[in-house]
């Protein structure tokens, strides 16, 4: 059961659809776009249903952040991988990550290993769907760990405040705790500062945002930094 709430606050949307090609420098790092559109659909989701892909602009950074919502759904994204992996900046190697991470349902052992020979850091994957898919979130797993990723570095992202409930994510985290995988902990709508209880309750939303803290301090450090937890809510 879910608590379907009014909204009374605007989501905070921040887009680049319609614009240019995003490409942006500041201190020692260097943000783009390379591709729009998500062929998923999913009704939270603000990505275009048209796609569009962009050509690699001048890197000028050695640390480069790839915004792109769904990078894998970009036609020739194996070639394109291995391009940025030859791509360097005063002769020295770039390091990528890609800030929104990766969709399961495209990633390939093949992939896997070019997105680590590229020098992907911190993978993440989505896991915004029903806890069932914990099948395919395994099998993604494992090709990142195969392609010499560590399960700490890898990171699996996880919406709330929406129709799947919060006790679905706390099974969530309690896998990802075996897993030995990092949650990124994505509220709808508009993110933690300006969300309105929509499917959830303000209760569960400040205690599943405890939760994700204390599981990634426990990934992170191997220790339980607040072994004396409050139970579970209802």
């Amino acid at each position: 059961m879910f608590l379907a709430i009014q909204k009374t606050l605007s989501p905070k949307i921040h887009t680049t659809y319609g614009k240019p090609q995003y490409n942006y420098t500041r201190g020692e790092r260097q943000r783009i776009e390379l591709h729009r559109g998500c062929p998923r659909g999913h009704e939270y989701c603000y990505e275009p249903k048209i796609h569009e892909d962009f050509p690699i602009p001048f890197l000028e950074k050695n640390y480069v952040e790839i915004l792109d919502m769904n990078m894998l759904a970009r036609k020739g994204v194996l070639a394109l991988i291995r391009e940025l992996g030859e791509r360097k900046v005063d002769g020295k190697v770039i390091h990528y990550e890609a800030v929104c991470g990766f969709d399961f349902g495209f990633l390939t052992q093949e992939i896997a290993d070019a997105l680590r020979q590229a020098r992907f850091v911190k993978p993440r994957l989505a896991w915004d769907g029903p806890f069932e898919e914990q099948y395919q979130i395994k099998d993604a797993i494992k090709k990142l760990l195969k392609a010499g990723y560590r399960a700490k570095e890898t990171s699996l992202f996880m919406i709330v405040n929406w129709k799947i409930s919060y006790e679905v994510c706390l099974r969530k985290l309690e896998l990802m705790k075996v897993w030995n995988v990092k949650v990124c902990d994505c509220c709808y709508d508009g993110g933690y500062r300006f969300a309105t209880p929509a499917y959830w309750t303000a209760i569960q939303l400040r205690d599943i945002r405890r939760r994700c803290r204390r599981h990634n301090l426990m990934v992170n450090f191997g220790i339980d930094p607040q072994p004396l937890f409050p139970k579970r809510i209802r």
